[in-house]
Order: C-alpha cells, then structure tokens, then sequence
C-alpha cells in the first residue's frame, strides 16, 4: 500500500512557511516565512538520507517541543534584505548559489554566494511591483525571471548577469492579483494563476510577450499550478476544491475573444482532459506539483500530482494517460494533519530523488516525506 513517510522537519523560521524550492541538485531546500526570512536547508549526509537512511521514530507534528531532525541543519538565514513577509523563493535553475526572493514589501531580491561558501549577499533589488508580490520563477535556463503581484500584474525581468537585470515586459490583462507563475519546461511559455478565476498564457514573439490564450473553467481562485515534465499538460488548483489538467491544442483562433485586452492574440488553446470533483479536497487547495515518471514506468504514466491546502491533508494522485485524450488522474494516498491542523501552503517535489516531498504550513515547519509503494 502506497504511503507517505515523514522522514525529517525542519523548525527554524518564527512565522508560517509559505514556500519551499528545491535547488537543481536536489540536495539544498530553500525556504520563505512571514518572519521576512529566507532560510537555506541541506541533510548532513545527502547521499545517505536520499538512499532511506533516516530516523524512522514517529514525528510529534503538534509537539510544543519541535527541532530540525537531526539528519538535516540549516545552514544560513537570510533576514536583511526585505521589511515584510517573504511570500516566495526559488533557486535559479542553472547555478545552485543563486537565488531569488519576493516579498510583501514589492520587491524582489537576487542573491548570490560564493563557492565553498553559505553565505549569500544580495547583489540586486528588483522593484516595480505597486505593492505585494506574491510569487517569482526562472525560466528554465535561467535567463528569465517572472514575478507577480496583487497589483494584477506580471513583470518579466531579463538576467544580463552580474547582478544585473532589466524589466523586458510588464503584461497586466488579468483582472485581478496574480496568485503565482509558472514556466514551460522546454517552451518560452509562461503560465499565470489569478484571483480572476483564470489562467494566462503568455508567449514571446520578437521580444514582444503577449497573452495567447486564455484558460477558463474554475469557479473561483485559481491558486497555482505546474506543468508536467514533458510539457504536454498543466495542472491547477482552486478555491473551487477542483484539480483541473488541461492539454493543448494547436491554434486558439478567435476563442476567448470575448476576454481580450491590448496584449491579447489568442493563437493557443487549452482543454481540460481530466478534473478532481471537489468532493475530494475539504477546503481550498493552495498548491500542486508535477513529478516526473520513474524511468522504468509503463507506458503512459506521467508521474504524481502532489496537492497541499486548507483541508490540512497532503494527498498524492497517481495521473496516467487513457483513451480518448483524457487523462486519469487516481488518488494514491491522503496524508491527513500532515502539518497539524494547520493550513499547507506550498508542496514541492524533488527534481532529482524520486519520491522525494518537501512541504510548508501555517504552523511555520517544513516537512520532508518519502513516497514508499
């Protein structure tokens, strides 16, 4: 019977944790709090935590007497850069020493350590934002940086290295604030997830970024969302209690014109191939992520889809391509309390160490699971 293991949490930050990222060699966590702190998180001994050699004694996840397990430590607290909240973190992709960080405070900070060193020093402030920015990603090649805000809008940013960045596009057709980005993984695409119920997609053309379609079918906030790791999907959460994935098509056309703004051309289109009914999730779900399949798997598996929200459970789905074009997506296990009773804000699969989970709450700790069969 599938499951998920709790094999180590990490207690430091003095706040809720809002999000988690996992550096390109998998073995570095980065973390992000209302404590306004950035906190960096490593396992003593990688290789022997990530081959299973963990404390296997059950974790007290309501205990007043919480410690980082002892086969993880943080290694460095960033806390002078940003005067609120830090709402999101992310390694860049390509260089495991730099990393970015947006805050409620608007703006959003890049930093950078040297080899052989923890230590990161801010080596550039990005502001724009009229007020919170709530999320930020790479591009997978790390050339590009997306942010978001509650000001609606979604600013592009080009990395020319050394620190220095240049706002290439500033794209503003939602209605409302953007909870998150997303990048393609091959494409230059770029996915947001809005309070207006729905879902853009933006596309360079000639250094000019547009909003290629537009993707409806939530009935309320759609909170984030990933890709899967070929690209041929996206998955999205919602206020709604919905998990959505959605395919696309060749041309959009005409459809979705009746949305259109200044920087509107829709020439993608996006159907929806497989939905979790809301009598699945309790309450909102606030995050999703997209692991890749193991590379013995059978034809047609696409990974697992990991939700975190309000419901307090961490529930993995196993998603299969079926006949028709459609996409089943079967739940393999719910990880109920899974931070107490506290909400679960961000859930984050390891991109290198198959099976690997990383998980924060309101209850301000991070949790690291193992997906055994």
């Amino acid at each position: 019977m599938t499951q998920l293991k709790l094999a180590a949490e990490l207690v430091g930050h003095e706040d809720r944790v809002w999000q988690v990222s996992w550096d390109a060699s998998g073995t570095r966590l980065a973390s992000c709090s209302s404590d306004k702190s950035a906190r960096i998180w490593a396992p003593i001994s990688p290789d022997k935590f990530f081959s299973g050699d963990y404390a296997t004694s059950p974790m007290d996840v309501d205990g007043e007497d919480r410690r980082t397990s002892p086969s993880w430590q943080c290694v460095e607290t960033i806390d002078n850069a940003h005067k609120r909240t830090v709402r999101a973190v992310a390694f860049e992709p390509t260089r495991s020493r730099a990393l970015a960080t947006a805050s409620f405070d608007g703006t959003t900070a890049i930093w950078d350590r040297e080899p052989g060193s923890d230590a990161h020093e801010c080596v550039a402030t990005l502001e724009g934002h009229e007020n919170e920015a709530k999320s930020l990603a790479w591009s997978p090649g790390g050339q590009l940086l997306a942010t978001c805000g509650r000001d609606k809008s979604v600013w592009i940013w080009e990395a020319n290295g050394e620190g220095d960045f240049d706002c290439i596009s500033v794209l503003m057709e939602h209605a409302q604030d953007v909870k998150l980005v997303a990048w393609h993984p091959r494409d230059d695409l770029l996915a947001s997830f809005s309070y207006d119920n729905t879902i853009r997609i933006w596309k360079e053309d000639d250094d000019d970024w547009y909003s290629a379609a537009t993707i409806g079918g939530h009935q309320s906030t759609v909170w984030a969302g990933d890709f899967s790791a070929d690209g041929r999907y996206l998955a999205s959460v919602s206020d709604d209690r919905t998990v959505r994935v959605w395919a696309q098509r060749a041309s959009g056309g005409e459809e979705g014109a009746a949305s259109a703004g200044f920087y509107y051309r829709p020439d993608l289109a996006y159907e929806c191939v497989a939905v979790v009914p809301d009598s699945v999730h309790a309450r909102a779900i606030y995050s999703v992520s997209w692991c890749a399949p193991a590379a013995d798997a059978a034809p047609g598996a696409l990974g697992y889809l990991a939700t975190g929200g309000g419901d307090n459970t961490v529930r993995v789905f196993r998603a299969t391509e079926a006949a028709g074009g459609s996409i089943d997506v079967a739940l393999e296990v719910a990880q109920a309390d899974a931070h107490g009773l506290s909400d679960i804000n961000c859930v984050k699969w390891n991109p290198v160490h198959p099976g690997w989970l990383a998980t924060c709450g309101d209850d301000g700790v991070i949790r690291i699971w193992h997906l055994e069969p």
